[in-house]
């Protein structure tokens, strides 16, 4: 399995002798857009983006067609964030919000947020395939970047990994990735390579479909919380992704099974709730509603969450850790007037 350490980030920003760093903005360059700063970036460059808002939208080729996207990426850059959740990619009038086409895991994608998109109908309608057609980050021909500590919100699905199945290397690597309050899945896999694609300490929750949907390709899936999304916590079709040490909890809430319990795991999938690590136990994050405005760092006392040192090798499970004590608003806790709110939008 391939862990991504934070050394790897320190690694990449020191690439090769002449990579250099372009920041965005930059009034001399002629620089006010992301895409500005990509389009001059060359292989091993890092591109550092200041805080703000950045929604300019760009259309690209893709395997899939022409696609609309605020951020291109098709070269083995950095796109680095300068201050976490202050950097704000916002592609509500875009398909996506960063697109990666045919680079490998030297390209990546660290400290920043992604909101907006096209929310689709939440499943009530055919809307031909959403999917693939609105997602915060899309991977695809042969794309397999390294994507860390990047949170996605309020968007459509998260993460689309749609890359070649017959290539070796096309399997991107997520850690500490939050994907939140979706209207699809969390991460939605449509074959990959042969490697398979990483997921490591990320938190899906509360998406409207499945947390996290592998069809036909290959995953590993550890440490990751998976909790209170509307359909199945993990769904598998034609595929058999591997899952250790990780807590997927209170799922199935929009056609729960009555008198079974929640569908926390479906297709090919058994429930491993007690096998390789997994557990599905009340999550506690600091504050799932509250006045905090969805605090998914996890409780670190009174309540002491599951989550906090239960992965592997003693980490924190989900993306971001143990911070807060006092957990006021558990997921149980929510009337079941509250969960439909937040699919009212």
């Amino acid at each position: 399995m391939r862990f991504v350490l934070l050394t790897l980030l320190v690694g990449l920003l020191a690439v090769a002798a002449g990579a250099v760093t372009i920041v965005v903005p930059d009034a001399e360059l002629g620089i006010f857009e992301i895409q500005d700063a990509v389009v001059l970036a060359d292989p091993g460059d890092t591109v550092l983006v200041m805080s703000g808002t950045y929604d300019s939208v760009s259309a690209f080729w893709t395997p899939l067609g022409r696609r609309s996207a605020v951020v291109e990426i098709s070269k083995d850059i950095v796109l680095l964030g300068a201050f976490g959740s202050a950097v704000e990619i916002d592609h509500s009038g875009a398909e996506y919000g960063i697109l990666v086409q045919n680079v490998s895991e030297s390209a990546v994608i660290s400290n920043l947020t992604i909101v907006g998109g096209e929310a689709r109908d939440k499943g009530l309608l055919d809307d031909g395939d959403g999917r693939f057609l609105a997602a915060g980050i899309c991977c695809v021909d042969a794309a397999s970047p390294t994507i860390t500590d990047v949170s996605i919100e309020e968007g459509a699905t998260g993460v689309v990994i749609r890359t070649e199945s017959g290539s070796a290397d096309s399997a991107p690597v997520l850690e500490r990735v939050v994907v939140a309050r979706g209207s699809h899945h969390g991460i939605f896999i449509y074959e990959n390579g042969a490697s398979p694609v990483v997921i490591y300490r990320c938190t899906l929750v509360d998406n409207f479909d499945v947390g996290i949907y592998v069809s036909g390709g290959n995953a590993e899936i550890s440490s990751s919380a998976i909790t209170n999304n509307g359909k199945s916590g993990i769904h598998a079709y034609l595929a058999m992704p591997s899952v250790i040490y990780c807590n997927v909890y209170w799922n199935d809430q929009v056609f729960p099974n009555q008198g079974t319990g929640p569908l926390n795991y479906s297709g090919a999938l058994d429930d491993l709730t007690g096998i390789d690590g997994n557990i599905s136990v009340e999550a506690y994050y600091c504050d799932f509603v509250g006045t905090a405005g969805y605090d998914y760092h996890v409780c670190a006392s009174d309540p002491v969450s599951p989550h906090h040192e239960a992965g592997e090798g003693g980490v924190t499970i989900g993306a971001l850790d143990a911070v807060c004590t006092g957990c006021q608003s558990p997921v149980e806790s929510a009337s079941w007037g509250a969960i439909k709110a937040l699919y009212r939008r």
